[in-house]
């Protein structure tokens, strides 16, 4: 039941898209390499795989997908005692998770998890008034209990952290070193906008900083230790900027041409899995898959390719069988981001059997 409300939601109402130029010099400069290696990807692939109009294909292992959600999100329920260490579910931000699960399964009890994962971090932003490390910037919980209670300290915390967290002041960092903190400056920004404050002028400058870090790692080859499931957090970001600001052509390049050279460096076979890290490239690890498939399933869904539904369904299935969630942090990383491969991976093949054009407006993902 809890599978086909979520998949049901990726049929409803679609997000209205604002619009606005982007014509940074600084982005273009950060993204030159990008605009000669990308021209030519822009819809490039169509038609493979699957026909149009054929039966639909099921997600792979997606009922274990949901029996792990509940069996481990109830392990890891309350995990307030270990405060702010980052091995716990906070980390990659529980609160998000659980107010997710709780709309999968229409199950009140979930909020109250997802509230404990808030009365840790909420209070560690607000004690340090947003000015919290890079990487520890985690909005979405945030802005989902607000839509949901009203209450104005998530509102605050969640502002608070566009304005003060570490490099929301510059809107990350032009080297790929500083990727994930340029991606979470991307996502802190469009919560803030999403709560009514104006838009945040570093906006655009992080945008263009994403794209050059993914010309680094694919493009220039700059980076002596890229991870996928880095460019996974990158592809999140920008997908968010695509779908709520503009559709800006260079990020469907971009991220398409990041999971064509993750599928091609990084998969691993025989572990059904990505490496972690450049510099280990024998083993795959499926920890940190789901960070990484739902940016094949939005791919599918843009482009009808069905190169990128059978691809991200094997990270996707790798993950689920084979991610240790034993742990609140890998609980949270696994299903930070999963329930929008299942929502757009659910329409992008809705509209293949139904034979519709792809791309356009994607369901609403949050």
């Amino acid at each position: 039941m809890a599978v086909d409300t979520i998949q049901g939601q990726a049929r409803d109402s679609a997000l209205r898209m604002g619009r606005w130029a982007m014509g940074s010099s600084e982005a273009a400069a950060t993204t030159l390499g990008i605009a000669f290696a990308l021209v030519m990807l822009v819809g490039a692939a169509r038609a493979q795989g699957t026909p149009a109009g054929g039966p639909e294909v099921p997600i792979p292992e997606l009922r274990l997908w949901e029996e792990n959600m509940k069996k481990f999100g109830r392990q890891h329920a309350d995990e307030r005692s270990k405060g702010i260490d980052e091995s716990a579910v906070w980390y990659y931000d529980g609160e998000r998770v659980f107010y997710q699960v709780a709309d999968c399964t229409s199950d009140p009890l979930w909020n109250t998890f997802a509230q404990n994962s808030e009365e840790t971090y909420r209070a560690y932003v607000l004690q340090n008034n947003g000015g919290i490390p890079g990487w520890r910037i985690f909005p979405h919980g945030l802005l989902m209990d607000y839509k949901r209670t009203g209450d104005e300290d998530s509102k605050r915390a969640a502002i608070l952290l566009a304005k003060n967290a570490r490099f929301a002041d510059r809107g990350g960092g032009p080297g790929e070193g500083l990727s994930r903190e340029t991606a979470y400056c991307i996502n802190a920004y469009l919560v803030a906008e999403a709560l009514g404050e104006p838009r945040n002028p570093n906006l655009q400058k992080a945008v263009g900083y994403a794209l050059g870090h993914i010309d680094q790692w694919f493009v220039r080859n700059s980076s002596r230790n890229w991870a996928p499931f880095m460019f996974g957090l990158t592809a999140e970001a920008l997908i968010a900027y695509y779908e709520q600001v503009e559709q800006d052509p260079r990020i469907l390049s971009a991220i398409k041409l990041g999971c064509d050279e993750c599928w091609k460096r990084a998969w691993r076979e025989k572990e059904q899995a990505f490496f972690y890290r450049e510099d280990n490239p024998a083993r795959g690890t499926a920890d940190l898959n789901l960070l990484v498939a739902p940016a094949y399933a939005w791919v599918y869904l843009q482009t009808g390719d069905t190169t990128y539904r059978d691809r991200g369904d094997k990270a996707f299935a790798g993950g689920v069988r084979g991610a240790w969630l034993g742990g609140g942090k890998q609980f949270s990383q696994n299903y930070r981001w999963s329930f929008d491969y299942v929502k757009w991976r659910t329409e992008a093949e809705r509209r293949r059997v139904a034979g519709e054009q792809p791309g356009g407006e994607s369901p609403a993902s949050r």
